[in-house]
């Protein structure tokens, strides 16, 4: 245990020290050995978040306008996240999300088979907001695409058009499978359109 607190004491301490070439940096903020963190000064972490263990971002000026990646206050990321932003992807207040989740508000272009696509460039998608109180599993896939407050989007789904607020949503592509009912105070299974069944 003593083992495990000298080790967040240290990455505490080491990200004070780079917290100058963040964007922003709150109090309490901890990221916890990351693999790799391109464009930095598009980075905002509010107080207390956490960026777990092997973390790759990577927030690129790619076209005419700043990105911005901002995780809110008291959100955790998981394991071995990849984040690609170059526009806007937010983290609301209080998200929780598991290992290995992979967000972008882009994609490679691909429209021409006879180039690489590696040499085809980025294609803008919609940026990508999720919000306050969320939980993402594990191996879930967002891209393009924003989650609404309160919301679960199940294990190794892959997100790609918008979750409203309070929906439970899972599969490839994921779909709303149950919605919380004000009414009834309850979860409720729903169709696809996240109409109750």
């Amino acid at each position: 245990m003593l083992h495990f607190r000298i080790r967040d004491y240290l990455s505490i301490l080491f990200y004070r020290l780079l917290a100058p070439f963040f964007g922003q940096m709150g109090k309490r903020v901890r990221i916890v050995r990351p693999l790799r963190i391109y464009g930095a000064r598009y980075c905002e972490f509010a107080d207390d978040s956490v960026l777990q263990y092997g973390a790759y971002l990577a927030v690129l000026k790619e076209f005419d306008h700043a990105p911005l990646l901002k995780v809110g206050a008291r959100t955790m990321i998981g394991n071995h996240a990849h984040i690609v932003v170059t526009r806007r992807v937010e983290f609301g207040a209080g998200v929780l999300t598991a290992d290995r989740l992979f967000v972008s508000d882009n994609r490679h272009t691909f429209e021409d088979p006879s180039i690489p696509i590696r040499d085809q460039g980025l294609t803008q998608l919609a940026e990508v907001r999720i919000g306050d109180g969320s939980w993402i599993g594990e191996n879930v896939c967002i891209s393009g695409a924003s989650i609404g407050s309160h919301c679960v989007i199940a294990a190794n789904s892959v997100v790609t058009s918008d979750i409203p607020d309070r929906c439970i949503a899972a599969g490839a592509p994921a779909r709303i499978v149950k919605r919380y009912c004000e009414r009834r105070e309850g979860w409720y299974r729903t169709g696809p359109d996240g109409e109750f069944a």
